[in-house]
C-alpha cells in the first residue's frame, strides 16, 4: 500500500473465443461475440484471440481459420486480434506473412501472431512428417521476420524464397510473434526468435512457472531485457457473484473444457503426472490450471499467477461450447468491475 492506495499491477486481459458451440451457426457466434467484445473494451481488456484448431477427425465445433475469423472482427472493435495459436509448420510462411500483413493493415496494425507446433497426429493428417515440424516452425520464424522487416530472399532446408512482400505490416518489422509451448525448444524460440511466450489452456501453473523463468533467463543471456518479458497464458474461466454459485453453475461448461485436453493425456497435477480423464477433473483440478469462482477468488488467482509466474498478459476462455451467451456476459462484467481495475 502507498498512500492509502492499493499497488496496481501492470497486466493485461484479452478474450480468447471459443467455437465449440454446435447450437449455433458460425455468423450467429460471431455476432454473440461481437457484442462480447464491445462490453469487454469498455472494461479495458487489451486483445481477442482466435486459435487454430485443426482435430485429427471431423468433429464439430472446430475452426481451422483464426485468421478469417479475426478479420471479420477487425471492423467490429479495437481491440488487438491475436491468433492463439497458428499451427506454425502447417504453414507456407510466405503465405502466412502476405495473409498477416494484410490483416495488420485492415486492423491499423493491430495483429499479434501466436504459434506453436502442434501434435504429430495434426502434423500427419496435413502430410507434414512430425520430425520435421520443430524445424521447419524455426526456418518459418526467420522467414516471417525477414519478410516483415522488408528483407529479400531466403534459402533453407524447407522454405526457398525470392523477394519480398507487399504492401508492408503497418507496425514496424511486422506483427508481434508469441511462441507457445512447454518443451525446452519451445521456450528458446520464444526467446531467440519471437516476441513473447505463450502458455496454452491446459498447461498447470507448474509448468507456466518453469517455462517462465526459463524465458527470461535465456532472455537475460542474450542480452535482452528479462523484465520486458511479455509472459502470458490462456485460463478457461467462469465467474458467479459467490464461489458456491460459480462452481455449480460453471462445472458443466468448464468441464467440457478439461474432458477434451484431459482425453488427449494432457491435463497434469504438480508433478507432472497425467490425470485419468475417467475421474472428475474439475474436483481434481484447482485454479492452477481454470479460474473459478467469485470476483475476489478469482483476483486472488491472478495475482498468484503475476507474483509467481511473472504472467502479464491473461487470455481468457469465458464461453465455452453451448454455453448462454448471458453467463460469459457476466464474467466479463464481474472481471471489468472487480477484477480489471485493480491491474494497469
Amino acid at each position: 500500500m502507498q498512500g492509502g492506495r492499493e499497488k496496481v499491477l501492470s497486466v493485461h486481459f484479452g478474450l480468447a473465443l471459443d467455437f465449440w458451440s454446435t447450437s449455433k451457426p458460425l455468423d450467429s457466434l460471431l455476432d454473440d461475440y461481437v457484442g462480447l467484445l464491445k462490453l469487454a473494451e469498455q472494461y479495458g481488456f487489451n486483445s481477442v484471440w482466435a486459435g487454430e484448431n485443426r482435430p485429427r477427425f471431423a468433429e464439430p465445433g472446430h475452426v481451422p481459420s483464426p485468421l478469417l475469423i479475426l478479420t471479420a472482427l477487425a471492423r467490429h472493435t479495437r481491440l488487438r486480434l491475436g491468433t492463439g495459436i497458428t499451427l506454425l509448420p502447417l504453414w507456407h510462411p510466405l503465405k502466412l506473412a502476405y495473409d498477416g500483413l494484410i490483416l495488420d493493415q485492415i486492423s491499423g496494425g493491430r495483429f499479434i501472431l501466436g504459434v506453436g507446433v502442434g501434435s504429430p497426429g495434426v502434423m500427419k493428417r496435413y502430410g507434414v512428417p512430425p520430425e520435421e515440424a520443430g524445424s521447419r516452425m524455426d526456418e518459418a520464424l526467420v522467414l516471417l521476420k525477414k519478410l516483415w522487416g522488408g528483407e529479400e530472399g531466403f534459402e533453407g532446408q524447407h522454405f526457398n524464397v525470392k523477394g519480398n512482400v507487399y504492401p508492408g505490416p503497418i507496425q514496424p518489422g511486422g506483427p508481434p510473434i508469441w511462441v507457445g509451448g512447454k518443451i525446452r525448444g519451445s521456450v528458446q524460440r520464444a526467446a531467440q526468435l519471437g516476441d513473447a511466450w505463450y502458455g496454452a489452456t491446459q498447461y498447470h501453473l507448474e509448468v507456466v512457472k518453469k517455462q517462465a523463468r526459463r524465458y527470461r533467463e535465456l532472455l537475460s543471456a542474450s542480452g535482452k531485457d528479462p523484465s520486458e518479458a511479455t509472459v502470458a497464458v490462456n485460463r478457461t474461466t467462469f465467474l458467479a457473484e459467490t464461489d458456491e454459485q460459480a462452481r455449480i453453475e460453471g462445472k458443466p461448461y468448464v468441464s467440457e473444457v478439461l474432458n477434451f485436453y484431459g482425453k488427449m493425456g494432457l491435463i497434469e497435477d504438480n508433478q507432472g503426472n497425467t490425470l485419468d480423464p475417467q475421474q472428475d477433473l474439475f474436483e481434481l483440478v484447482g485454479e492452477e490450471i481454470v479460474v473459478v469462482g467469485s470476483p475476489k477468488r478469482c483476483l486472488e488467482s491472478f495475482k498468484r499467477y503475476h507474483e509467481e509466474a511473472g504472467v502479464n498478459q491473461f487470455n481468457l476462455r469465458i464461453s465455452m461450447g453451448n454455453m448462454p451467451l448471458e453467463l460469459a456476459q457476466r464474467t466479463v462484467t464481474l472481471l471489468g468491475e472487480e477484477v480489471l481495475p485493480h491491474f494497469l
